[in-house]
């Protein structure tokens, strides 16, 4: 009983340590967030609005060239270790589509051997939990070119 008793408090315990640590956390990034917004605010009375969007959209570009130019880096080199270098992106997205593939199918082929109809293994193979994962990937891999075009749109 002690054990059980024991274990829920230091199971809680365990909980509530991330939640502390999130807390002053967030406490960190609102006080930053505030000293920018209270920046800005000086910079746009003094009229430096035109400057501000400037400097962020540079920044923006930057980032992305600096991403451009590394995978330009990686591309333009040759031999094994500069192959291993290119793959290693495609390599793991084949393989954990593969994988995933792997999984599923089996999964059907034995709903379907226990004589579940289709349109119910499909709806237990094809679960939110499933569609969620698909999305993030979808999202990781096509996403962020879609959302910087949204912010443009926004912005503007």
């Amino acid at each position: 009983m002690l054990s059980g008793l024991l274990g829920s408090l230091v199971g809680f315990g365990g909980s509530v340590v991330p939640a502390i640590t999130d807390y002053f956390g967030k406490k960190q990034d609102q006080k930053f967030e505030l000293s920018k917004m209270e920046k800005r605010a000086e910079l746009m009375q003094a009229g430096y609005t035109q400057e501000l969007e400037m400097f962020e959209r540079q920044a923006s570009d930057k980032e992305h060239e600096r991403l451009i130019q590394h995978d330009i880096s990686i591309n333009q080199g040759t031999g094994i270790i500069a192959g291993l270098q290119k793959s290693v992106r495609p390599v793991i997205t084949y393989s954990f589509f593969a994988l995933f593939a792997t999984v599923e199918v089996t999964l059907l082929m034995e709903a379907i051997k226990m004589e579940m109809p289709l349109n119910e293994a499909l709806a237990v193979l094809w679960d939110d939990d499933t569609k969620a994962i698909w999305a993030a990937i979808v999202s990781f891999w096509f996403g962020s070119r879609a959302i910087e075009k949204s912010r443009s749109r926004l912005s503007k």
